[in-house]
């Protein structure tokens, strides 16, 4: 079957590419984003028999665009993913796309549990899991008493840390799809482990660094450029200033693109979907953790409204 997976190129869509990967042998694998689905569907879709999107949420000001092309297309279309819903999934349900959706699973849980891939695969879609942080399902714990606990945090670990590395390689991360989908070990690739022994070094420089450098604004603490993962530098951003949000925004050009980290107590998607569109922007994720671009001549107003709505 001529199947195109298009998915998010974190861990969770990394591990659910691969889930898919394993059952379509011969799919073609792309990365995206909420924003730029559109257009990778009629750059790499169209035509196709079988459109498999895992991991991407849906953006609103492309949601009438988006349900013209897929419902324009005579492919089968499986869209796999936990974010919140922002009202898109009925109107996918309508046009026949088949909807697997949940929130609190990872995409990898997801995407192993619909897809149906041989059983030893269920470790694979656990570092998907672990990686989001999506480990209280019962599912997950099932899988817990499945396989030995300290093999699958390692090897978690070592793929997580070493997708940061990576970064936006995308062409890395198609082999690293292709290399999970024949059910091989992170750690048997000896430069996925020194991939993710630097990261680990880097991120604990970068805890060091945004411990320094962040500065807090009311009930969130914001840093500027920290010179490596986003997602790390807003958590550490929370946790070193104990606030209830952490903010790390990276400057690329005049587009400020930045990663949130929250407290329990904090609905970031909700928030981000009001304050980031207000501003010329957009914004979204989960609740816990989200991203948002705006531009960066409005980032100052950006950050004065989170803290204000925190």
């Amino acid at each position: 079957m001529d199947t195109v997976i298009l998915a998010h190129g974190d861990a969770d869509g990394v591990t659910s590419a691969a889930i898919a990967k394993s059952i379509y042998r011969d799919a073609e694998v792309y990365f995206t984003h909420p924003v730029g689905l559109l257009g990778d569907l009629r750059e790499f879709a169209l035509g196709k028999e079988l459109v498999i999107i895992q991991d991407i949420a849906i953006d609103e000001r492309n949601l009438y665009e988006l349900l013209q092309l897929l419902g324009s297309m005579d492919s089968k279309i499986i869209y796999i993913d936990h974010h919140p819903d922002n009202g898109a999934l009925d109107r996918l349900r309508s046009i026949g796309v088949t909807v697997v959706h949940e929130e609190g699973a990872s995409a990898a849980e997801l995407s192993y549990r619909f897809l149906n891939p041989p059983r030893e695969m269920s470790r694979v879609a656990v570092y998907g899991a672990i990686g989001d942080h999506m480990m209280s399902t019962p599912w997950y714990l099932e899988m817990l008493d499945a396989w030995d606990v300290k093999t699958l945090f390692f090897e978690a670990g070592t793929l997580v840390l070493a997708l940061e590395a990576i970064g936006r390689n995308y062409e890395e991360k198609r082999k690293l799809v292709q290399y999970l989908a024949e059910n091989k070990l992170p750690s048997q690739d000896p430069q996925l482990v020194e991939k993710a022994a630097l990261q680990s070094r880097l991120n604990e420089e970068l805890r060091l660094r945004v411990a320094k450098e962040a500065t807090v604004l009311g009930n969130i603490a914001y840093i500027i450029d920290p010179g490596g993962s986003l997602g790390t530098a807003a958590f550490y951003a929370r946790v070193e200033k104990n606030v209830k949000v952490g903010v790390a925004v990276e400057k690329r050009k005049d587009i400020c693109v930045m990663s949130l980290r929250s407290t329990s107590q904090v609905d970031l998607n909700t928030l981000l979907r009001k304050i980031a569109v207000e501003l010329g922007g957009h914004g979204g994720g989960h609740r816990q953790a989200a991203g948002a671009r705006i531009p960066c001549s409005n980032l100052g107003s950006f950050l004065e409204e989170l803290a204000k709505h925190v």
